[in-house]
Formats: structure tokens, sequence, C-alpha cells
């Protein structure tokens, strides 16, 4: 399997948490080699690697893994959820009201 959309994921949730590739290795005990590997889908983790990624980024394993699921399943909106989740009450409730009226359009 290639991991690299895998490895994408981790390295744009990472950024977006303002964390160095050391940071992360120090936070999972892995090498810093080892997560540019992973990053650039050279090294596919095992699944302990993987949720140790996953917690220390603070994400789930469907944030990384979605990209492989064939299925369309609620699974893909986890990384919009995540997104929605970081913003005030106020404006997810815009955010939904602009929904809604996307879905009545469509």
């Amino acid at each position: 399997m290639d991991f690299k959309q895998g490895g994408q994921a981790i390295q744009r949730i990472r950024k977006e948490r303002g964390l160095t590739q050391e940071q992360l290795a120090e936070m999972t005990d892995v090498a810093s080699n080892s997560i540019s590997r992973i990053e650039r889908g050279l090294l596919i983790p095992a699944l302990p690697t993987l949720i140790d990624i996953c917690n220390a980024l603070g994400t789930s394993a469907d944030s990384i893994l979605a990209a492989y699921i064939a299925s369309d399943t609620a699974i893909r909106w986890t990384p919009l959820a995540e997104k929605l989740g970081g913003l005030d009450l106020e404006k997810q409730h815009k955010i939904e009201a602009i929904l809604d009226c996307l879905i009545e359009t469509v």
C-alpha cells in the first residue's frame, strides 16, 4: 500500500498544530528521520506508531486514513467537524445556516 496520502495528512495536521518533525518525534518516541519518511509515504507506520502519532497530534485515525476508505461514510466528515469544533457557537450556527441553504438549492 502506498501511504503517501496518509503521510501528507500527518504532515498537514502536524503543521496546523505548529509542531516540527523533531517535536512530533519526541512526543511519539519515534526517530525524526522516521517521521520524515512517514510523511513522505516512504515508511508505513505500524499500528501502535500510528496511534501514538494520532494521540500526539490530538486527532483521530480516520482523519489520516479517510483517503483510503472507498465507501462514502460519515468518516470523511471528520476533518470538517474538527474545523467546525474550533469555532465559537455563533460561527457554527452561521455555517449551519449556509449549509442548509446550499442543500436546499442542490
